[in-house]
């Protein structure tokens, strides 16, 4: 008797704007027999957009699904516009809606324009704080993988300056505990192991550089060390890195976006996957931008749209197998 075969998964890809790289390596990415393989796919975008780009983009195991909200015209000037900004958000309001709805099993975003989106009259810094609105919950986690890197971000997209004021108990906390909990659900890993950086130069060197570290830092560790999370810090950004690299660290909890993004992009720059936790769905991307100036050009490099789609289709297999 022939094994029963395994039904694969259905994977979301929002097209991200129209007129940046997003199209061109979304249609890379599905060329490869490995993702092909892998799993089904719709894309959530403009087909017209998409068939200026190659005409070969129904296959048989790949559809679009045909929002029919922007010309070719408009995505050929590969510049932020308020016509891409107002697509590229309602690509991923119907993906959310599909993978809320149980009809695709990960969403997968293309980069959109935070430029566009704010001239469209949205308010978003980005996909993260997005999604969060839309789901309505309490704390999300944008969190990063990359060549077995991993980095997990207390706050994301603010101003130097607001951060500070922003790393307090109700954030610090939540990021650990959600942060363990996906190393779990997503990721399989029972136990994970927790670094979490301080926010000033050598960890406030004794409060000589600031005082977050004792006030709120630190009392946050002790909280989720209560709870049995094995999470140990605040150990200093200049130095974590490489421990968690040689497997002293399953991740790394970084409190404002370049003390993570940076590390992750120089050692995974054209494979990094953005990931959010704490939202009910599978969400997924390259860690890249629209890259408007190479848009068009057929020079974009897909490894971290193909990493993404990778990423998303394990994590649905690992919460597949943790349920069943």
């Amino acid at each position: 008797m022939k094994p029963e075969a395994k039904e694969k998964n259905l994977i979301g890809i929002t097209m991200g704007d129209p007129g940046g790289i997003g199209p061109e390596v979304i249609l890379k990415a599905l060329t490869s027999p490995e993702i092909r393989a892998a799993a089904n796919y719709v894309v959530i975008g403009s087909e017209k957009v998409l068939s200026n780009i190659s005409d070969r983009v129904l296959t048989d195991n790949i559809s679009v699904l045909d929002l029919d909200n922007f010309t070719v015209n408009n995505a050929l000037a590969h510049k932020p516009l308020p016509e891409s900004g107002k697509a590229s958000v309602e690509y991923i309001i119907k993906g959310l809606d599909l993978a809320l709805n149980g009809k695709i099993d990960a969403l997968v975003t293309a980069p959109i324009s935070k430029e566009a989106i704010k001239l469209a009259g949205f308010d978003y810094a980005g996909h993260t704080e997005l999604l969060k609105e839309k789901t309505s919950v309490e704390n999300v986690v944008m969190f990063m993988v990359g060549k077995g890197l991993r980095v997990a971000f207390v706050t994301t997209h603010l101003a130097v300056s607001e951060i500070s004021g922003a790393i307090n108990q109700e954030n610090v906390f939540p990021t650990i505990q959600i942060t363990a909990t996906g190393l779990k659900t997503f990721f399989g890993i029972d136990q994970p192991r927790i670094a979490v950086c301080g926010l000033n130069p050598h960890c406030g060197d004794g409060d000589r550089f600031g005082t977050e570290e004792r006030d709120v830092i630190i009392p946050a560790i002790e909280r989720a060390q209560e709870m049995g999370i094995d999470c140990h810090g605040p150990l200093s950004a200049d130095t974590v890195f490489n421990k968690a690299l040689n497997g002293e660290f399953d991740i790394v909890v970084v409190q404002f976006h370049d003390q993570g993004a940076i590390p992750i992009k120089m050692h995974a720059f054209d494979s990094g996957v953005n990931i959010t936790l704490g939202i009910p769905v599978i969400r997924t991307s390259p860690t890249h931008g629209t890259a408007f100036d190479i848009a068009g050009k057929g020079i974009a490099g897909s490894g971290s749209m193909i990493e993404a789609i990778k990423t998303a289709i394990m994590m649905a297999e690992t919460r597949k197998h943790l349920f069943v």
